[in-house]
């Protein structure tokens, strides 16, 4: 039985944070006065930033879909069932939340207050504070 579900969406203020910190690496690349013998490095670390920049809004992008907080710090996700490792980190707009699938695989989920209905919001957070006091 879910202790919570939602549809999670792309969330518009990670993909402005990406961006804005990419965008200032590529601002100082550009604008950092570079030796012309540097030129090829140069536009290697300018190619990198961008790429990583795009490859950043991808996964923030494969983040969307239906996702839920399952009994015994447990959760469902991309047709897994992960477990929550450790204490979630929260703050007000934000939660990262440390998970291990049964194959062993580790992974980072971010999820941001924008990414789902408010109501979902207060109610996830409730769940995971009331974990926490438990174990």
């Amino acid at each position: 039985m879910a202790l919570w579900h939602s549809e999670l969406r792309v969330s518009w203020r990670a993909q402005w944070i990406s961006l804005l910190l990419h965008g200032v690496v590529i601002l100082l690349l550009l604008l950092a006065p570079w030796p012309d013998s540097y030129t090829v490095v140069w536009m290697l670390l300018l190619t990198l930033v961008v790429f990583e920049c795009v490859r950043s809004q991808r996964r923030i992008r494969s983040r969307e879909g239906d996702i839920a907080l399952l009994e015994e710090r447990q959760l469902q996700w991309r047709q897994t069932r992960w477990q929550i490792c450790g204490q979630p980190w929260m703050t007000r707009q934000a939660i990262l939340l440390t998970l291990r699938s049964p194959k062993g695989e580790h992974e980072k989920l971010w999820l941001l207050r924008d990414s789902m209905d408010e109501d979902e919001w207060r109610q996830l957070r409730q769940q995971l504070l009331s974990m926490g006091r438990v174990t």
